[in-house]
């Protein structure tokens, strides 16, 4: 009778594992519960990432240049077909969008599916070149020490290398997700965006517009995270700030009766609450349950984005990702925009180059 209750117990957290993560498809049991990494390792290696490899984002407009946009999906869940995203980012190109941001759960964890992913990245970073690279190099501008400042809109950086310009992928930021981080998954996402936990800063005149970035794969910020952020570990130098923009995958409002609430403990979720209050948040984006949600509450705007892959839309929809256009101080205009590429046959995939196998 003990053992037969140890079962039904074992059995029951398993199901209840499921259940609440039935926003994310392909899910096991194992992988829900376990999850390789805590946040304040991740956050503890994004931090010596960010030093050791002096990443900096912060990007200046021109005098003339009084607005911007950007661009936000989420939970794309790549496998062998990462045409979704290379959708969104083309996109980007396309219609001037300042960068594109992610949140979360961006590609399923096997070796595979984050080749794909990479692949597509440097695939539409070509066409990204081909628009602003190539002008900026026929102008004649001179190379500034080791470093190529190309377009003036997004100042990417582009680094020379002995005979060769090796450029870094187009202004792409995504934050990590459950799905991210399953199955050793950490090691693929930061082998190729490096940090979980960043910021950088959009200045417009005088003023910043501040992007902030957090880790809530495991559903909760984690006492690390909090301490840097308490500390203002990014925030060194004194800047006026316009407009805060946050970004992380763990919602904390759900979008109907039949979805789970926020994962975060009671405190945590105060804490939250108030130190977007505090930073006098423009919007706050939330990924994770698939579903949209749109809500002021504390002063905030709070966006909860619906996924963008294939199995949820296989026939792709008129509202999956969104255009920010940042007009001046709390203000803004938003856009949302379809994603209509269907899923390619194997035939097709090979074609291109992505992988269509895999190892179990």
């Amino acid at each position: 009778m003990k053992k037969q209750t140890t079962y039904i117990l074992i059995t029951s957290a398993l199901m209840a594992a499921s259940i609440m993560f039935t926003s994310c498809e392909k899910v096991s049991p194992q992988g829900v519960l376990m999850g390789n990494t805590s946040v304040d390792d991740r956050v503890k290696q994004s931090l010596t990432n960010y030093s050791f490899l002096e990443l900096v984002w912060d990007k200046e407009l021109p005098d003339t240049v009084k607005e911007y946009s950007f661009l936000v999906g989420s939970d794309s869940h790549i496998t062998y077909d990462p045409g979704r995203l290379e959708e969104m980012l083309n996109i980007c190109i396309d219609d001037d969008d300042l960068f594109c941001c992610h949140l979360g759960d961006l590609a399923d964890t096997k070796a595979e599916y984050y080749f794909n992913t990479e692949r597509a990245l440097y695939n539409v970073t070509d066409r990204w070149q081909d628009k602003y690279l190539e002008p900026y190099l026929e102008q004649g501008y001179p190379i500034i020490d080791t470093l190529f400042f190309i377009d003036p809109r997004t100042q990417s950086i582009y680094r020379k290398t002995d005979t060769s310009i090796v450029p870094m992928m187009m202004p792409f930021y995504p934050v990590v997700g459950n799905h991210d981080i399953t199955h050793n998954g950490w090691a693929l996402y930061s082998r190729l965006f490096k940090t979980s936990f960043y910021e950088f800063t959009v200045k417009v005149g005088d003023k910043y517009d501040r992007f902030i970035f957090l880790d809530s794969a495991n559903g909760t910020l984690g006492n690390f995270q909090i301490e840097q952020i308490e500390n203002g570990v990014f925030m060194r130098d004194k800047k006026e700030i316009r407009n805060t923009f946050v970004f992380t995958h763990t919602n904390i409002f759900r979008p109907s009766l039949n979805e789970f609430a926020s994962t975060y403990c009671r405190e945590e979720l105060y804490y939250i609450l108030d130190k977007l209050a505090d930073w006098k948040t423009t919007i706050a984006f939330w990924g994770h349950v698939h579903a949209w949600d749109e809500r002021d509450f504390g002063g905030v705007h709070h966006i909860t984005m619906p996924s963008m892959n294939f199995v949820d839309h296989p026939n792709g929809g008129d509202d999956l990702i969104v255009r920010i256009t940042v007009t001046g101080d709390h203000e803004y205009k938003m856009e949302r925009l379809g994603l209509y590429c269907k899923e390619r046959s194997k035939a097709e995939l090979e074609a291109l180059g992505y992988k269509t196998s895999t190892k179990d």
